[in-house]
């Protein structure tokens, strides 16, 4: 007789992605080798510098071969291939195409602005360009890799369930902030305390240092990771509403404890980072975090241990007291003081007003955008306020689709993205996840409106927690399966030749140009190899301009150095060795203007041998003064080295510029340092007259006339005195730091006075001066100060 045929069963409610998970199908006995490959890939990134340096992206692809090759051995059933996926491969494929060789033809009909300014930037140099669109090929080609290496990423956690994915995610946001705020607490001013980013100057800027090398990168996963943990909590409590066994509770109650430390920890990091955009995200998708996260969900078990109503309702107004107390002690390290500058709109420079800027970009190449990481090389020439700031990225993700992908490309990319995440919330499935999914969707769309002005989704410590989260919470239905075996040779023979392109264009991308530039000077390189793999870019043309200078080949050194001026109108470095060509091909009008030029587009100080080229060439400072900066700012800057070097050439340069304008506060205030430095007292005395009354707010104004008061032939003490009290009294100065030199300046007077009354009112200032906040240094005088007075008392 044969035994009875058992019938198949259908649990209800039971989700497609518990049939289709990897962590399912892992036995007891051996490490979940999926999970850590997961886990690798997500948080391996974040933990190295936040995935910036561009060795990270083949190790990266390496990472994801591996979890790929794993999910596709493990099983013979198919995978599960979200839609978005097709995103990813879309935006892949328009960057391959942008890096691939082209014929000529095609590249002038698809980018003719852009085609036209590589072959005229090479004019002359005897090197030829990259056969492609993008004139950065290095970088493209190392974007190319990612996305694809992204896109698999996408793909593979989406065979797992989304619980895994926001768990990695809040993980690895957890431990990137532990790390933060244990080099905060032990005082390491340095990644690890090995690496110093070089933007990044611990000592001025009080936003929390961590593993990623710029802190409104890591408010990006912080977000992520709030989001992800909230989620889980949200999921575990649910469990626990329908849960009987008093064990489970008990486990689900500790690991809802968990996710609730882990939304504490980063919600903290995150407010220490001082990003305005993350701030601002945080605080307008919250609400409808909170929204989905208390929203009534399925009744509870009559044998659950739920809490009544009442408690349940007090629980979470403790939660919110506990967050938002939480909130304002970590504020007021500076978190709401950096938020307020969002509605300083006088800024000098806003990143609003950059990508507004980039958006001329796009008539270079219409049809697939200028490439990707061209952005570096192109914006300077468009620029319309150079402040010396290099800009690797277009600090707003929309604008950067739209500049680097084009109009197109870009738009679709954009519109992708939000019908993925619009699909993945309103198909997320039934039953008691919904809730909690819908949570976590939240993190992606709170990164969106922080890459509004931000661009951390440009490096793997960001994007790669991002796919993963996205992948996991992808559309339930609807899904393409692909068989294992197929998706095991595609797939890791994509990611192989993503990984071997990665490897390629190491030498090339921008983080390496430095190297590339050593590699030239040494020999290692030749100028028309180096010139073929980034056309555009204008250190590289200076260096060869420096070069050509000194074999005295005056006319490349004119040509490189006037591609480099046009692409960086903003650039000394160039316009300096434009005019010394043009000097010495003796065309002495163009040399005459292209210094002029250098000078008004100096944002520090020349060198010496710069300032000493200044006062050989022009022994005569009235032949210099028309050629000075009509600027104040560029102005202030050159005259700050020739006072240094030459007193009395500078003071011709400052008198002649008073001759225009006898008006203008910076220009007194350097007349009152240089009658100074010549030792003229009446003039320095004249003059600093005269800033006072134009600028009286300024504490300078009041420093100045001080020192020329004392510098008189008789020391003025009592005058001195006078007008230092009366711009104390009268509240001409109102930053406390200001104040402090104010008093410190009338202290050191009363105690050369030595007169009785002198020294009583120097005892009455003390502990008022004192008493205000101070750096080392201001502490240091102001201590020296007390011991002098206490000497007098003796």
């Amino acid at each position: 007789m044969s035994p009875p045929k058992i019938p198949s069963v259908v649990v209800r409610g039971l989700e497609p992605e518990a049939a289709v998970s990897s962590i399912a199908r892992d036995r007891p006995s051996q490490p979940p080798w999926s999970r850590i490959s997961l886990g690798l890939a997500i948080a391996g990134p974040a933990l190295w510098l936040g995935g910036v340096p561009s060795i990270v992206v083949p190790l990266f692809c390496a990472m994801v071969l591996a979890l790929w090759v794993r999910l596709c051995t493990r099983s013979e059933s198919p995978l599960r291939v979200p839609s978005g996926a097709y995103i990813g491969l879309f935006a892949a494929g328009l960057t391959l195409l942008q890096w691939m060789p082209l014929p000529l033809f095609l590249r002038e009909l698809m980018a003719p602005g852009l085609t036209a300014h590589v072959a005229a930037a090479l004019a002359g140099s005897g090197a030829t360009p990259w056969p492609g669109l993008s004139p950065v090929p290095g970088d493209s080609a190392l974007e190319a890799a990612r996305l694809l290496a992204l896109t698999a990423l996408f793909v593979a956690a989406a065979q797992m369930s989304w619980r895994i994915s926001a768990g990695m995610v809040a993980l690895a946001g957890s431990l990137v902030a532990l790390i933060g705020l244990t080099q905060a607490a032990f005082g390491v001013e340095a990644i690890y305390g090995l690496y110093q980013p070089l933007q990044v100057d611990p000592t001025v800027t009080p936003a929390l240092l961590t593993t990623f090398v710029n802190a409104n990168h890591q408010a990006g996963l912080f977000l992520l990771g709030v989001f992800s943990a909230g989620a889980l909590a949200v999921h575990m409590r649910m469990q626990g509403r329908t849960a009987t066994d008093p064990g489970l509770v008990g486990r689900l109650r500790e690991r809802r404890l968990a996710a609730l430390a882990a939304l504490a920890i980063q919600g903290a990091a995150l407010l220490l980072s001082l990003s305005r955009a993350a701030i601002v995200a945080l605080a307008v998708v919250a609400p409808v975090a909170l929204m989905f996260a208390w929203r009534k969900g399925p009744a509870p078990s009559s044998r659950s241990s739920r809490d009544p109503q009442d408690r349940l309702w007090l629980q979470r107004g403790a939660l919110a007291v506990g967050l938002g107390m939480l909130a304002l002690v970590v504020a007021r390290q500076g978190a709401w003081a950096e938020l307020a500058t969002l509605w300083h709109v006088d800024e000098a420079e806003t990143k609003f007003r950059i990508a507004s800027d980039a958006v001329a970009l796009i008539d270079l190449s219409p049809a697939l955008g200028v490439g990707r990481g061209a952005f570096l090389d192109l914006f300077p020439a468009v620029d319309s306020r150079p402040l010396g700031v290099v800009h690797t990225h277009l600090e707003s993700a929309p604008a950067a689709m739209l500049v680097e992908w084009g109009p197109l490309g870009g738009g679709l990319i954009a519109l992708g993205l939000l019908w993925w995440w619009i699909a993945a919330m309103y198909t997320t499935g039934s039953g008691r996840q919904v809730n909690a999914r819908r949570v976590a969707l939240c993190g992606p769309l709170a990164l969106a409106i922080h890459n509004l002005a931000d661009f951390n989704l440009e490096f793997l410590g960001v994007a790669a927690p991002l796919c993963a989260l996205a992948g996991s919470l992808s559309e339930r239905r609807g899904f393409v399966r692909a068989p294992a075996r197929a998706a095991l040779l595609v797939g890791g023979l994509v990611l192989a030749v993503a990984g071997s392109l990665a490897l390629w264009a190491q030498p090339y991308t921008w983080q390496n140009r430095s190297a590339g530039d050593e590699a030239i000077v040494s020999g290692d390189m030749s100028p028309e190899a180096a010139q073929r793999m980034r056309p555009l870019d204008a250190s590289l043309h200076i260096l060869l301009a420096q070069r050509a200078l000194e074999i005295e080949d005056w006319a490349q050194a004119r040509a490189r150095a006037t591609v480099a001026s046009e692409l960086q109108p903003a650039n000394s470095d160039a316009w300096l060795r434009r005019a010394h060509a043009a000097r010495e091909l003796g065309d002495a009008a163009e040399s005459a203007s292209a210094l002029a030029r250098t000078l008004a587009t100096m944002r520090h100080p020349p060198d010496l041998d710069l300032t000493r080229y200044l006062l050989v060439r022009y022994p005569n400072a009235e032949e210099l003064a028309p050629l000075m900066p009509k600027e104040l700012a560029p102005w202030a800057v050159v005259m700050e080295s020739l006072i240094a070097e030459a007193p009395a050439y500078a003071a011709i340069l400052a008198a002649a510029r008073s001759q225009v304008d006898g008006r203008e506060p910076p220009v007194l205030h350097m007349q009152v340092r240089l009658a100074l430095a010549l030792d003229n007292p009446s003039l320095a005395l004249h003059y600093a007259r005269l800033l006072r009354m134009l600028a009286p707010h300024e504490v300078h104004s009041h420093l100045l006339l001080a020192r020329a008061l004392e510098s008189q032939r008789i020391p003025r003490e009592r005058e001195l005195q006078r007008d230092l009290e009366e711009a104390l009294s009268q509240g001409l100065v109102t930053d406390p730091a200001q104040v402090a030199l104010i008093e410190e300046t009338l202290l050191g007077s009363f105690l050369r006075d030595g007169q009785p009354d002198a020294l009583a009112r120097a005892r009455e200032l003390l502990p008022r001066l004192l008493a205000r906040p101070g750096d080392r240094a201001a502490l240091q005088r102001r201590h020296a100060l007390e011991r002098a007075l206490a000497k007098t008392g003796r």
